[in-house]
């Protein structure tokens, strides 16, 4: 691998989320060994984009990653903040388009999983993907939905890229057998235990989870781990499990140390999402061998397939219950859904996507002084 210093790039990433989500973390460092000099910011309250520029200096590209946090607000009258907050944003990314800087959008999510001014938030979406040089996402299966959903010209949909979500294999402890953990959780040996881990948010279904599984007969049990997004969910899933002692409740922040008890402990992950376009969630599941139990939506089919877990029709009122039901009944094949996933997770090493990446970064070899200047009339 040759990274010359000349063909090095720089890289500002916003909004950072290291501290709560190990992908940009294990991102930035693969992206490192690959000549790529990477900075995140926080950004600032005024202009977040610009505030970064000021604070790291003008990079070569910038990475937006959840553009909700600079769109969505819990204020009175959220739509007419949502297109306020869009005018901004747009605005400093035109700025940026003026200082030369490359811009690159990772479509993590089609919207705010809350989706609190879904029609205000799309449009902002629509213009922020007619102005960035190149949009990511995770899975083939994303392309479509996000060219559709922001109503794409053809040659904006031209500019997604498919980069994969890498595994989670080295930012997590992983020495723990499913017996010990267990026994540090006063779990039974010898029963099937399907988890749910992950902040516990409205859109993840947590207590209709619970709810549905109290319907499941056996001797089997839930194991449902998080912190609350606010109290009034934290107290809907502690109602919901009142009753059942084959229910367990951790309504906590879990460290990321401890992270391995819990997953270990399961046989399988349950994420009974209502919307989702890529699941660090599933994809933190598989990296520790679990199989998964999901609705069919966003990259969750391809990734996981029949072959790593049980899939449902989020339309079908019965679709929860019978994969919780179906995954139950086989805890054997729950190991093997784990050790396929295992095996597929592995491929998906960030040293791949740290080179796919950089070649995002470069326009896929094609950037020049014309090309650019041809892109931003076509943005015009």
């Amino acid at each position: 691998m040759t990274d010359p210093d000349d063909d090095r790039i720089s890289v500002l990433m916003c909004p950072d989320y290291r501290d709560s989500n190990p992908y940009q973390s294990e991102l930035i460092a693969a992206l490192e060994n690959r000549g790529v000099d990477v900075a995140a910011t926080a950004g600032g309250w005024a202009f977040p984009l610009l505030a970064g520029v000021r604070r790291h200096g003008v990079p070569d590209v910038f990475h937006i990653h959840w553009l909700d946090r600079f769109v969505t607000t819990k204020r009175r009258f959220p739509a007419v903040f949502t297109v306020l907050l869009g005018v901004r944003l747009v605005f400093e990314l035109l700025v940026l388009r003026a200082l030369g800087v490359r811009l690159v959008w990772t479509v993590h999510n089609i919207l705010d999983h809350e989706r609190v001014t879904p029609r205000s938030e799309l449009a902002v979406r629509h213009a922020v993907a007619r102005l960035v040089d190149r949009i990511v996402v995770h899975c083939e299966e994303a392309v479509g939905s996000v060219a559709e959903t922001y109503r794409l010209p053809e040659r904006v949909a031209t500019r997604i890229r498919v980069v994969p979500h890498g595994h989670f294999s080295d930012a997590y402890e992983n020495d723990t057998s499913q017996s010990a953990a267990r026994d540090r959780l006063g779990l039974p040996p010898d029963v099937p235990v399907i988890a749910f881990f992950g902040m516990i948010r409205p859109y993840k279904n947590v207590p209709r989870l619970i709810e549905t599984f109290e319907r499941v007969s056996g001797d089997a049990r839930l194991l449902v781990v998080g912190n609350p997004w606010n109290e009034d969910v934290a107290n809907r899933v502690r109602e919901a499990a009142t009753g059942d002692d084959r229910i367990h409740t951790v309504l906590e922040y879990v460290p990321d140390d401890e992270i391995q008890v819990y997953m270990n402990a399961a046989d399988a992950v349950a994420l009974p999402f209502d919307s989702v376009l890529t699941s660090g969630s599933a994809v933190l599941a598989m990296t520790f061998e679990r199989a998964v139990v999901a609705p069919t939506l966003g990259c969750l089919p391809g990734l996981i397939g029949s072959e790593g877990g049980y899939l449902y029709d989020p339309n079908d009122a019965t679709g929860l219950r019978v994969a919780l039901r179906e995954a139950i009944d086989d805890r054997e094949r729950l190991r093997e859904m784990g050790r396929r996933n295992r095996d597929v997770i592995r491929a998906l090493d960030w040293d791949h996507v740290a080179e796919r990446t950089r070649n995002v970064y470069a326009l896929d070899g094609e950037e020049t002084a014309d090309a650019r200047g041809t892109r931003s009339d076509e943005t015009a």
